[in-house]
């Protein structure tokens, strides 16, 4: 569906603009919500509506690479959305505020095995960062590039329902 490529290129306004323009043609007072020829016919609206989401959170999940990222494109100075993953699920939380970020990434169910994570804020100075799992301080290497900021862990680490991985960088 083209609402999602736009939000994947920086075009917010006009994805959401057409997302929204999609649901209301079909909203199910009219006619079946099941049907947007726009996304793919029958039976697709679910996924696309899904990619729209995950385009929103900047959502990026590599199993085989223990790899985890968001970009949010919406409020990304203060954005919460839930995430899944291979073998589990759980909410990613961030704050931005002078030059610095905190970010939760919480498993509700599962478990998430996690080797990198990457972010993204605004351009600065900011290139350190400390990770923390419950009370345990996990070793982690800074790079940045632009907006992104990629963290790999010293070693790869498991996530269980209940833990929280609390991100700082400044």
């Amino acid at each position: 569906c083209s609402s999602d490529l736009m939000l994947w290129e920086g075009m917010l306004t006009e994805g959401l603009a057409i997302t929204r323009a999609i649901h209301d043609r079909y909203h199910p007072s009219r006619r079946n919500p099941w049907n947007e020829v726009e996304c793919g016919d029958h039976y697709a609206r679910s996924m696309a509506s899904y990619g729209v989401f995950l385009a929103a959170c900047g959502f990026e999940y590599h199993g085989p690479k223990q790899h985890l990222g968001f970009a949010p494109r919406l409020t990304p100075e203060n954005f919460k959305a839930a995430f899944t993953n291979a073998e589990g699920w759980g909410t990613f939380a961030q704050q931005q505020e002078n030059g610095s970020l905190r970010a939760e990434v919480r498993l509700r169910w599962g478990k998430l095995k996690l080797r990198t994570l990457s972010l993204e804020m605004a351009p600065g100075a900011a290139n350190s960062a400390s990770v923390s799992l419950g009370t345990r301080a996990v070793p982690v290497h800074v790079s940045r590039e632009g907006r992104r900021i990629s963290l790999t862990l010293g070693k790869p680490i498991e996530i269980a329902a209940g833990d929280s991985l609390i991100i700082r960088v400044s």
